[in-house]
């Protein structure tokens, strides 16, 4: 089930993005208007399923109560967004200045500065004021934060542990407040955006979703929790927390009940590349519907084919970009985290002897 919903999710915000930043978009929408505002107002919300999720598998991490331990897995998911991200980014760029010297500009980036540069590769860059080289990283930088977060609270959790709490229930008193503190508060506010406590609520829904399922929660503590975010949602509408909402929900009824249910292959492919194309979908859309701009501009019709087009060579370039670059990377930072982490372990059996 949670392959379902990082499939949909990531097609939703490509054709999110399409939406907005598609030459030829308003045209296209006079071929289907009610798709086209569905996509445009709406379709962003698909962002909250990936919060929930991230919080579902921060919840199956196994947490450590050593200080290098915990360095060596916030380096981990630091190179896990990185690496892919900041290729991307100087693909980018690079794209961008030969399209300009050859009179044939993308647009796609507003502002360029070496500041600006360094604030993304450590995923700062909203933060400190900078504009995004891409549609959509902003999540990147919410999505660090939290991993930092999760790894230094569970390091902190685990050393002060005792008879009466273990290290689960100390994090869930910490969690609680925090998540209704961001459903009540921070969401409310934009000048929260920029930080993981304005999504953190959705952060904690799937964490404790993962801990009951893991039998490791109550399901009291995890109802009075939904109680209290939705309950935030009739003070002040906010679609992402309903998304969230029905999320847990589906995640929990597949967990029950359709945990024998074999997704298709291309379901499974898609939710497989899903990283690959929130990275590669803005450039290559870029590149794809400036190519045939003239031809699209000539009906509705071409209109939303130009865009078709562009979406299916985005999964072509996913494909590509997930085979030879984020798979082998992957692969390359668990053997590394594996065999650093044995070293912590071999040096703290010698610490204790």
């Amino acid at each position: 089930m949670a392959d379902l919903l990082r499939a949909t999710a990531a097609v939703c915000v490509v054709w999110h993005h399409l939406s907005l930043y598609a030459p030829q978009s308003d045209l296209a929408d006079r071929f289907a208007p009610s798709v086209g505002y569905w996509l445009f107002n709406h379709a962003l919300y698909a962002v909250a399923v990936f919060f929930v999720l991230s919080g579902l598998i921060a919840s199956l991490d196994k947490q450590t109560n050593h200080l290098r331990g915990a360095a060596i897995e916030i380096l981990s998911r630091y190179l896990r967004l990185a690496v892919p991200y900041l290729i991307m980014v100087a693909a980018g760029l690079l794209i961008g200045v030969i399209t300009s010297a050859m009179d044939w500009p993308l647009g796609q980036v507003d502002s360029f500065s070496w500041a600006q540069l360094f604030a993304h590769t450590v995923f700062l860059q909203d933060l400190l004021g900078y504009g995004n080289f891409s549609a959509g990283t902003w999540y990147l930088c919410i999505e660090f934060q939290w991993s930092c977060f999760v790894v230094g609270l569970g390091v902190l959790a685990n050393r002060m542990r005792s008879g009466f709490l273990d290290g689960i229930t100390l994090q869930a008193l910490i969690y609680f407040p925090l998540g209704v503190a961001s459903a009540w508060y921070w969401s409310r506010r934009e000048s929260y955006e920029a930080t993981f406590l304005f999504f953190v609520a959705q952060y904690i829904l799937g964490v404790f979703l993962g801990w009951n399922l893991q039998g490791k929660l109550s399901a009291r503590v995890l109802l009075s929790y939904i109680v209290v975010i939705a309950a935030s949602y009739w003070v002040n509408p906010r679609p992402q927390l309903v998304v969230s909402l029905v999320v847990a929900g589906v995640l929990w009824l597949g967990f029950r009940y359709c945990r024998q249910w074999r997704l298709p292959d291309w379901l499974s492919w898609l939710s497989k590349i899903s990283f690959s194309l929130f990275l590669v979908h803005y450039l290559v859309n870029g590149l794809v519907l400036k190519t045939i701009d003239s031809w699209a501009g000539r009906s509705p019709v071409q209109a939303a084919g130009a865009m078709l087009l562009a979406f299916l060579c985005s999964l072509v370039a996913a494909e590509i970009f997930y085979r030879w670059i984020e798979s082998p990377m992957n692969d390359w930072i668990k053997r590394q985290r594996k065999s650093l982490q044995k070293q912590v372990v071999i040096a703290s059996d010698l610490r204790t002897d």
